[in-house]
Order: structure tokens, then sequence, then C-alpha cells
């Protein structure tokens, strides 16, 4: 089968539960809580249950891939940090600035990389990808709402500017 096939057929079924999901929002099939709802289970339940069973049923030598952990960082970052860096030149607040660089530099692996490796690759390729998720929300997130936070500050003294995000 053509890789262009294979890739297609396994693409598939993911996007077209997405559709099914706008299309009833679209046609008031589920009301007008019910992507807040959808989400929040999808955030607070579903999607730590699944890291959950990945960490669980994972090897560690699934997950500590050094050079995968730092090639995966550095890209994240660096997309990141240039996005911003081309958006203040536009000139854009720091926090719109850093919102465009989280917009480029954010890999959607927790949502849409769990069920695409799993079907393309198998389970035992979960690990990196459980490896992608952490980085992007406790590295990338991170630096961003840090960033976010000492662009809404007004304080311009460092020591005053820490204190002001800490509250």
């Amino acid at each position: 089968m053509p890789a262009m096939l294979s890739t297609l057929i396994i693409v598939i079924p993911v996007f077209a539960l997405i559709f099914a999901g706008w299309l009833a929002r679209r046609l008031a099939v589920l009301g007008s809580n019910a992507t807040t709802e959808l989400n929040r289970f999808v955030v607070y339940l579903a999607l730590p249950a699944l890291l959950f069973d990945i960490v669980a049923h994972a090897r560690l030598s699934e997950i500590w891939q050094p050079g995968f952990i730092a090639v995966f960082a550095l890209g994240c970052l660096a997309v990141f940090a240039l996005t911003i860096l081309v958006s203040l030149k536009r000139p854009l607040h720091l926090a719109d600035a850093v919102i465009d660089g989280l917009n480029a530099g954010y890999a959607n692996v927790g949502f849409i990389g769990f069920p695409l490796v799993a079907v393309a690759i198998g389970r035992n390729a979960l690990g990196p990808t459980l490896v992608a998720t952490m980085i992007t929300v406790c590295v990338l997130f991170g630096a961003a709402i840090v960033l976010i936070e000492i662009g809404l500050q007004t304080e311009r003294r460092p020591a005053g500017m820490s204190l002001g995000m800490l509250k």
C-alpha cells in the first residue's frame, strides 16, 4: 500500500471524530457548554489517565531517550523563541508575542499525537510521545507563563517584578 494512502487511513478516524464533534455542536445536538465540559473531561481525566497508563506500562528505555528529549526540547524552544523575536519586531506587546510563540512552537502531541502514534507506529512509540507531551506542558507552557507575566507587569525593577509575579 502506498505510504500516502496508509497515512490517510490512519488519520481519517481521528479527523472524522473531530468533525463529528464540530457537526454535533453546529447542529445543536450538544449544548453551548458541551465544548467546555468535554475539554475539562479530556484535560482533567482522560489525558492524565492515558499518561498514567503509558508510564505504568512503559519500560524506562522507552521513556528515557536523552537524544530525543534534547532535540524535541531544543526544537520547540527554538521555534518558540524565534517567533517571539520576530513578533516583537512588528511591534507587539510581549504577552501577545509569547502567544504567537506558543502557536508556533506548540506540538499538539497530547491530543492528536497519542492516537496517531498508537495507530501508525504502535504502543511501543507512546513513550517518546509522552516525553514530548511533558516537555510541551512543563517546559514550553512554563516558559510562556513566566514571559506573559513579565510582559503584564507594570513594575520594571527585577525585584519588584519577581514579587508581582509571585502574587
